[in-house]
């Protein structure tokens, strides 16, 4: 299955050079990886989420269903990475007694 039908089956596009991946984890139960092509060589992997095959009918359906919970997880990510970014201005003493 390709990028295009994923997308075309419900699952969320993803920026130029991300691509999912879809493979066994460690314990050999089935993910969606969300990943990004390196400049040089190989992909670096942002997230995942379980394909959770006895929630659904199909395993069409829970491949598209988990690549919309990477993308999510995804999101959310970054929007916590942002916030660590905007703590750093917040980073040393704060003490008023000496200026």
């Amino acid at each position: 299955m390709t990028m295009e039908q994923l997308v075309l089956a419900g699952a969320p596009e993803l920026p130029e050079g991300w691509f999912y991946r879809v493979r066994e984890d460690r314990f050999g139960w089935p993910e969606v990886e969300i990943r990004e092509h390196r400049r040089r060589f190989g992909s670096r992997q942002h997230t995942y989420a379980l394909v959770r095959l006895d929630d659904y009918e199909n395993v069409h359906d829970a491949v598209v269903a988990a690549c919309v919970t990477a993308r999510e997880k995804l999101h959310v990510d970054f929007e916590l990475r942002e916030k660590f970014r905007a703590l750093g201005s917040y980073i040393g003493d704060h003490d008023g007694r000496r200026g």
